[in-house]
């Protein structure tokens, strides 16, 4: 790992791709099941795909949004656009033409790469000319140094609003927060890193970050829960979210021999789940983070204390709020071009998220934001759905409120499960374990969703609009 101990966090960053590039010039960087890159041979195709950003005009500071996908092609982009001095926008390469170019004019992005590889082009938005340097002009060098405040990436993140906000970060945030990462989850050359998670999500950058800081690589084509492929791959290190570790779980055969650290992040998971992957002897390291904090925040092991990482700060609010701060916060909120501070007077970021600590572990215990209130009753919705999840014939539950005349609001539960439920029995069982205003008036089907996390606003939206039937 590169040490990061002598680069003080207001000093100028030094490039990751770079350092690995000289530290560990033969070791693999990138792989997949056909190709492989080693770091020298990732560099020289960085910085010739970089040099063809600048050549076609592309200016310090200027914002280049990228449709990401987790190919060679995607990384070295990604990377370019870091390598030539621009900030990157990744986005989600699903997200339809009319949202995309919407985008692009709420937050005046000046180039669009369509996909891996295409060429840069410039977007309608930006009120400026394209100036392309003269042949005779010296070329614009390549970004060697970052400055720890200057805007390097911007996130998009919904939170629990459904309306998209633009987190920006500096390249210092996210180098601090590998630094960081590895003090818990070592990496090394050799290692091998599945990039699991999307690039356009903090999470899925973040390992690509991890891996230029300690010369490991990244395997690329490949399914969190497909075993065979692990296994085949030699993966040693993976990311989750709960989803992928259920479906992990569902495979059978034995758990891959390499594989030495199973980090799960995204939200919490369901107890059952960990104790299945014990059982399987999967490594599961869980965690909690968020985009403003650059990914990881408190990362604990599968038995022993967990641990603030270093570069962060985390404290509770009287009201549980989880409240942090540190050299991997955010530098704001983009929006029509300005950046929007997002900390109280003291530099706390305040999470909405609710925490508690028991002997010596992290539980995230919900979000001040799906807290509702039923004729004059606080409910946390959260405390609900675990309850729900210790019930044998359920997978997974989510308790939204339903609008109601008498009392305001009334929890209603989406179901999955892999068995048939009777709506009667499953009533009587909660209600023997819950206040009454606490069971829910309905248990509906959980609908088939296509990402990894379910959107609560979605079912909301689905419980109050459709009132479908009962399981």
């Amino acid at each position: 790992m590169l040490d990061m101990k002598h680069t003080p966090p207001h000093a100028d960053m030094p490039c990751l791709l770079r350092q690995a590039g000289r530290r560990h010039a033969g070791a693999l960087a990138i792989i997949t099941p056909e190709d492989s890159l080693s770091f020298a041979e990732l560099e020289t195709r960085v910085d010739h795909r970089a040099k063809t950003f600048l050549a076609r005009g592309v200016r310090q500071g200027d914002w280049i949004a990228l449709r990401t996908r987790t190919t060679i092609d995607g990384i070295i982009d990604l990377l370019a656009v870091l390598r030539s001095g621009a900030c990157l926008l990744p986005v989600n390469p699903a997200m339809p033409d009319t949202p995309l170019h919407a985008l692009l004019r709420q937050q005046g992005v000046h180039w669009l790469v369509r996909e891996p590889g295409q060429p840069l082009q410039p977007t309608d938005t930006t009120e400026r000319d394209v100036i392309v340097p003269s042949p005779a002009s010296p070329p614009p060098e390549l970004r060697r140094q970052f400055q720890p405040h200057t805007p390097c990436t911007g996130i998009l993140t919904s939170g629990s609003t459904g309306q998209p906000k633009l987190a920006v970060h500096s390249y210092a945030n996210h180098a601090l927060s590998a630094a960081g990462a590895a003090t818990r989850i070592p990496l090394r050359p050799g290692d091998r890193y599945l990039l699991s998670l999307p690039t356009h999500h903090v999470g899925g950058l973040a390992i690509v970050f991890r891996c230029l800081m300690g010369g490991a690589a990244l395997v690329l084509d490949g399914r969190a829960e497909d075993t065979g492929f692990l296994m085949h791959m030699g993966v040693t290190h993976v990311s989750m979210v709960e989803t992928q570790l259920h479906r992990l779980l569902q495979q059978s055969g034995p758990s891959p021999s390499s594989l030495r650290y199973l980090l799960l992040g995204g939200g919490p998971v369901r107890d059952s789940l960990l104790e299945q992957a014990r059982r399987q002897n999967l490594p599961c390291w869980t965690s909690y983070g968020l985009t403003e904090m650059s990914s990881q925040v408190i990362t604990q092991p599968p038995e022993g204390p967990a641990r603030i990482l270093p570069h962060r700060e985390c404290r509770l609010a009287e009201t549980g709020e989880i409240l942090v701060r540190g050299d991997t916060l955010f530098l704001g909120y983009r929006d029509a071009g300005r950046i929007l501070p997002a900390t109280d007077e003291e530099g706390w970021f305040h999470t909405r998220d609710l925490g508690r600590w028991e002997n010596g572990r992290f539980h995230v215990v919900g979000r001040l934001d799906n807290q509702f209130i039923s004729g004059g009753e606080n409910i946390q919705p959260e405390a609900i759905e675990q309850l729900l999840h210790t019930h044998p014939d359920i997978l997974r539950a989510v308790v939204v409120p339903r609008q109601d005349v008498e009392f305001g609001q009334r929890p209603v539960a989406f179901i999955q499960s892999g068995t048939e439920l009777d709506a009667h029995a499953l009533r009587t069982w909660m209600r023997e374990r819950l206040k009454p205003f606490m069971v829910p008036v309905a248990f509906l089907p959980m609908p088939p969703t296509s990402g990894l996390k379910i959107q609560r606003r979605d079912l909301i939206r689905l419980a109050n609009v459709m009132h479908p039937r009962e399981i």
